[in-house]
């Protein structure tokens, strides 16, 4: 496997996108600077189509799609995204206070911290 050349971010948004010059929704998981990953609504073929994604008004990204699985479409970009540009779009969490973040159950209370350094013994 090749090394990439960029960093990858995580996204995870719905982006206004075109392919083969048609619009259909897309959401996009990835980004780099040379291109991303987006799910299509549906699985049909396009590799080897021209791709515009627009990045929330910051830029606008031109591409191929290179590679699909299923639904999900490699894109390589023809010029590279500058790097604030990725940065800016990327995942960033969401600002919690600190006691918003303690691990819950999967009813939304609070776990007990776990004891530190506890022995404990195993067997019979």
């Amino acid at each position: 496997m090749d090394a990439r050349n960029w960093n990858r971010h995580i996204v995870e948004k719905e982006v206004p996108c075109i392919i083969g010059g048609i619009a259909v929704p897309a959401f996009l998981y990835d980004l780099c600077a040379g291109g991303c990953m987006v799910e299509l609504d549906d699985s049909r073929g396009v590799i080897g189509q021209r791709v515009i994604i627009d990045l929330y008004e910051l830029d606008t990204a031109c591409g191929e799609a290179v590679w699909q699985s299923g639904r999900c479409v490699g894109v390589r970009f023809d010029v590279p995204l500058h790097e604030a540009v990725v940065r800016h779009i990327g995942f960033t969490p969401p600002i919690l206070p600190f006691e918003a973040q303690a691990p819950r159950d999967r009813f939304g209370r609070v776990l007990p911290p776990l004891a530190a350094g506890e022995q404990r013994q195993l067997g019979l």
